[in-house]
């Protein structure tokens, strides 16, 4: 595995690649050995690290920003999630910025009928975030939900405003 940063602002964005796909991402990174440390954990051994631009982390930022939605073409590495988690993560990247969906109509969405809970603990699990955009799943009430397990957490309200997403407060 090897992983990618580049320096955003005051912070650092990052990705981590499993032969040449997106394995896990990264943002708000302090400094270079915090990422380090973090993608070595995620792989379960030391990663090399390379300092550089990529279209995925430009992406990235782009979102964090509020200044671009598009994102490039990925390859995404699901190992580790099962054949459900997985269409749930590739129907939320149907959902296109400003945009929400409640966590039950994603599990509608892929054929799992009364799978919100099931759905929100994907969400749980998704390390490809905020290029699969788990911040645009809400509760069915319109409310924010939870996002890096806490409610209304906000930077989910940042992005999602930036995205002029409607959601109930």
């Amino acid at each position: 595995m090897k992983a990618i940063i580049s320096k955003h602002g005051n912070s650092w964005t990052g990705i981590l690649l499993n032969e040449g796909k997106l394995f896990n991402t990264y943002y708000s990174i302090n400094n270079r050995e915090e990422a380090a440390l973090y993608f070595s954990k995620i792989a379960k051994k030391e990663v090399e690290i390379e300092e550089r631009d990529h279209p995925i982390i430009d992406a990235i930022n782009g979102i964090i920003d509020g200044t671009s939605f598009d994102l490039p073409k990925i390859d995404f590495d699901f190992s580790g999630f099962t054949d459900n988690e997985i269409s749930v993560l590739k129907e939320l990247l149907n959902v296109p910025a400003g945009e929400v969906v409640s966590y039950g109509e994603l599990a509608k969405r892929v054929g799992i009928p009364y799978g919100a809970r099931f759905v929100g603990n994907v969400m749980m699990k998704n390390r490809f975030g905020p290029i699969v955009p788990c911040h645009r799943v809400i509760l069915s009430s319109g409310r924010l939900g939870k996002f890096a397990g806490r409610s209304n957490h906000p930077m989910k309200r940042r992005l999602l405003e930036q995205e002029n997403a409607k959601f109930k407060d």
